[in-house]
């Protein structure tokens, strides 16, 4: 690879959010005061072109819910209603989703050496695998697009949500790792690689959640999945806003399963799932 090659002109516009918390040393409903049972991260895609897009529909959707006192658009601050009307918006936009959903009760405790070497922070390490994850389902999908409709791969730019007590700046270092691991075939859980074809770590931008509408939007999936999933810990569990995001949710070869959705851990039944936790899973193709 050349040492300095020029940092390529991205096609796809990729914006992170995530809902629940990511710490796996404590977790509820095992811990009384553990982190949350489920993690969810939220992605929209959209073209370049399309860019001003996600600052057209939240001025839109703050005008129509008449939401003025907050700078931004915050899912969890809506009530029921205004929780569908704004997914049901976002389903008929020029953009696509992806959703990691993670049940974190068979994570407690658990450590994983090559995933914190590769995070160079122990504390960031399952955050990152998820990124990882998703990114692998992404960088797919916006490699098969880009080469069926501009006969060759196009980069992407992630933008990543400002929240919370991550290190945003181990995601980039982890990314270019991965990079280097997979040029050198040396990367560890080659099953599913991410598309280093449009992943470039120089793509990547992290910004404050109110200050970015995009954001925002990645907000409204995590957060969509997170109480379609989270049934013991929200007051008013429904599946509704999640399924409603369905004609925008990605699918590779008609399947959302484990392309725009994807559910950790890898073995369900490890999970043990209730009926109502299941639901939005099944709804999208999951057999468990």
């Amino acid at each position: 690879m050349p040492s300095n090659p020029p940092i390529p002109e991205p096609y796809f516009l990729a914006y992170f959010d995530e809902a629940g918390d990511p710490g796996v040393k404590s977790v509820a409903p095992i811990d009384p005061n553990g982190a949350s049972e489920w993690f969810t991260v939220g992605c929209v895609v959209l073209k370049v072109e399309n860019e001003r897009l996600p600052v057209e529909l939240i001025k839109r959707l703050k005008d129509e819910l008449r939401s003025s006192q907050r700078p931004d658009l915050h899912f969890r601050h809506l009530s029921e209603p205004k929780k569908l009307h704004v997914c049901t918006a976002l389903a008929n936009e020029r953009l696509r989703a992806f959703v990691l959903v993670s049940n974190k009760k068979n994570m407690r405790h658990y450590r994983n050496a090559n995933a914190e070497a590769l995070s160079l922070h122990p504390n960031n390490w399952f955050y990152n695998y998820c990124i990882r994850i998703l990114l692998e389902r992404v960088s797919e999908w916006c490699e098969l697009y880009s080469k069926k409709h501009e006969g060759a791969p196009r980069h992407v730019k992630l933008i990543f949500s400002k929240r919370g007590g991550h290190s945003y700046r181990h995601v980039q270092t982890y990314t270019e790792l991965l990079g280097i691991q997979a040029h050198t075939e040396r990367l560890y859980q080659q099953a599913r690689s991410p598309k280093f074809s449009v992943l470039d770590h120089r793509l990547i931008d992290v910004i404050q959640h109110e200050q970015n509408a995009g954001c925002q939007l990645a907000d409204i999936v995590a957060s969509a999945f997170y109480q379609a999933a989270n049934t013991a810990a929200i007051k008013k569990w429904t599946t509704d806003h999640a399924k409603a995001l369905r004609p925008r949710i990605a699918r590779i070869d008609g399947c959302y399963a484990n392309e725009g959705l994807t559910l950790l851990p890898w073995r369900h039944r490890s999970a043990r799932l209730s009926q109502d936790q299941k639901e939005i899973f099944h709804f999208y193709g999951y057999e468990m």
